[in-house]
């Protein structure tokens, strides 16, 4: 039987989704009002999931929202982590495409102003864009996922927020943010007053999501288990409710394991405390001091908060972070698994790891750390030795914003394992891995060599005799990968090795397997919606962060990379990333021959092809792609 409750982040399927009916009707109430919200809770509490079943058509007709060739509201959602260093314009260009990808997936007729807004983007093209869509009748509400991240882009001025509450005062055209912190407190951290003293940050309604209360908890227990054919007991939901409260991530997890051994309620407990303990070491931390001595004596404080004004802030803060729970003037643990976790928190901890990045000359673990080989935007990487082996490797070091992620720690194990466990010649092997004092690292083989990447920018395009064999290589790692149910969602030269073999050829290694996967937080999918990848190489259905990724995915982008090592440029081109974004998810892809005539016409339909839209119309395993080629 098949375990339903597997979600540790947003859940993706309306099935899965409980509750919340309060929440959903309060913002589509103010969204119909053209009014902006502001969606406040803790982390792991559900804001994402959220907006996603807001987005969801089946949901509208009870919520009193639409969308169809007549008008209604068009939704899109972005997640501000990727926009936590963009530029003004670049931020814009971004919210165009979302739009403009928006419009596709519901099928509705392009908007030609939106492409001029991601062409030539500016606080005008972006209005004139929103303007023509209010025209046909479209109301279009922006979802700001992580809205933090977008409030502390060090690279926005007054001016850029400025914008958005003109726009949305002028058109059709409202916000919804979500945030672990009210915008009020975003408004006074780390920025400059005069930045985020905006009007835009006044023209939000609050809407805060916490706990769900003891009836939609219950539902959420019950129905799925139902589903699957093994309802569970009365016992064993108030069993499961008591451990975990109304806290949703705590739920999934209880119920998960509840599910896998029915009868052993001691067992439930422990795995449950043990999943869960990372996230709550994360709330921990971010405790203050007060916080946590509040915490750990919670029945004196709750006696003294009648006469003490600072504490009884204390205790509504901590009830408004979902860690108490306010019942009648007293307070409690919202469950048996947080209150077990806050009483072996009698002293102080001092564990929270400094984390820095490690040097050249430094140890990790068995391993001497020695020169450094590159850097990237995912990882260090380092060339190291194991002394006792006398065995020269690759040392993959992940970065400390990584291991905040409370439950990273499980995500990177169970990650690396099924990486490790890969035996095939044209994928990197991986010996080893674990952390060190915070620093999570990858030992693999060290391949004396050039990435595919370098090679290019040195030689420019390859010829068709170059390029067969290193896509025989890369095409038999993929479809061994595939078969043992991985996918590598970052195919790309830098992530091609090329060995020397022979007179002249090429031994191709695919590297960094799982690493792409491991950026998100939770189990099932991407991290909050967020794009996992790289734009230039990117599959549709990759952009379109809802939609389910499979080992077509990596045909696509490797039916990009066969273009680029053929034609010596990418097909598709920006100014920036939305329009890259957009171009990937509606322009036809380019006929290499247009710049390579005399490319065999087998070879251009193969690419062509590979980079078809939709997944079923591609080429269903990287080896039939290989064989197009081969055989043309």
């Amino acid at each position: 039987m098949e375990n339903p409750y597997i979600y540790r982040g947003p859940v993706r399927t309306p099935e899965m989704f409980f509750g919340r009916r309060h929440e959903l009707n309060e913002i589509a109430a103010f969204l119909r009002g053209n009014q902006s919200v502001s969606l406040v809770g803790p982390r792991k509490i559900g804001k994402t999931s959220l907006l996603f079943h807001l987005m969801r058509p089946q949901v509208w007709p009870d919520l009193g929202l639409g969308l169809g060739k007549d008008g209604g509201i068009l939704f899109a959602y972005l997640d501000c982590e990727v926009l936590g260093q963009g530029q003004h314009e670049e931020i814009l260009a971004f919210f165009a495409a979302e739009l403009a990808a928006a419009l596709d997936t519901h099928n509705l007729e392009a908007e030609p102003a939106l492409e001029q807004a991601i062409a030539s983007p500016s606080r005008l093209s972006f209005e004139n864009a929103i303007r023509k869509l209010n025209r046909r009748g479209l109301r279009v509400v922006l979802m700001l996922d992580e809205f933090e991240r977008l409030s502390t882009n060090a690279n926005l001025d007054i001016n850029f927020f400025n914008a958005l509450r003109s726009a949305a005062g002028r058109y059709q055209l409202a916000f919804v943010t979500a945030s672990a912190m009210p915008l009020i407190q975003l408004t006074y951290s780390s920025r400059s007053k005069e930045i985020l003293s905006s009007p835009f940050f006044n023209i939000f309604a609050q809407v805060f999501l916490g706990l769900m209360p003891e009836e939609e908890a219950r539902q959420l227990i019950e129905e799925p288990a139902k589903a699957a054919n093994g309802p569970f007991s009365s016992e064993m939901v108030s069993f499961i409710y008591s451990l975990a409260g109304g806290h949703p991530l705590a739920l999934q997890i209880a119920c998960f394991y509840a599910m896998a051994t029915p009868d052993d309620p001691a067992e439930i407990e422990r795995q449950t405390l043990n999943e869960l303990a990372p996230h709550f070491q994360y709330y921990w931390h971010n405790l203050s001091p007060q916080e946590q001595s509040t915490m750990r004596q919670l029945s004196n404080a709750a006696s003294r908060a009648s006469s003490d004004t600072t504490l009884r802030g204390i205790l509504r803060d901590l009830a408004q972070k979902c860690m108490l729970v306010a019942e009648s003037g007293s307070y409690s643990y919202p469950s048996k698994a947080w209150a077990s976790f806050v009483a072996q928190q009698a002293i102080p901890s001092s564990s929270l790891i400094q984390q820095g990045g490690l040097l050249t000359g430094t140890r990790l673990g068995t391993y001497e750390v020695l020169e450094l080989l590159g850097r990237g935007g995912m990882a260090e990487v380092y060339k190291g030795r194991h002394p006792r082996l006398d065995r020269t490797v690759a040392i993959k070091i992940l970065p400390p914003t990584l291991a905040a992620e409370a439950d990273f720690r499980q995500r990177f194990e169970r990650e690396a394992r099924a990486v490790a466990a890969l035996r095939h010649p044209n994928i990197v092997q991986v010996f080893d891995f674990g952390d060190v004092e915070g620093a999570y690292y990858m030992v693999m083989e060290y391949i004396e060599g050039v990435d595919l990447g370098q090679h290019m920018r040195d030689h420019g395009p390859l010829t068709l005799e170059e390029v067969r064999p290193i896509v025989r290589d890369v095409a038999a790692a993929l479809d061994y990968a595939h078969s043992q149910g991985l996918i590598h969602r970052d195919i790309k030269p830098s992530n091609v090795m090329l060995r020397p073999q022979g007179e002249g050829g090429w031994h191709a290694i695919l590297t960094d397997f799982g690493i792409a996967k491991m950026r998100a937080s939770d189990t099932a999918a991407t991290r909050t919606g967020m794009m996992m990848g790289t734009l230039n190489y990117m599959a549709p259905e990759q952009v379109r962060v809802s939609h389910q990724v499979d080992g077509r995915a990596d045909v696509y982008s490797l039916g990009v990379m066969l273009y680029e090592m053929l034609v010596g440029e990418l097909p598709f081109h920006g100014d920036n990333p939305g329009a890259i974004m957009l171009a990937h998810l509606q322009q036809p892809p380019p006929d290499p021959r247009a710049l390579l005539p005399a490319l065999p016409e087998g070879v251009a339909l193969a690419i062509l092809r590979a980079m078809a839209k939709e997944p079923e119309e591609r080429w269903p395993t990287a080896g039939e792609l290989c064989k197009a080629i081969e055989s043309a």
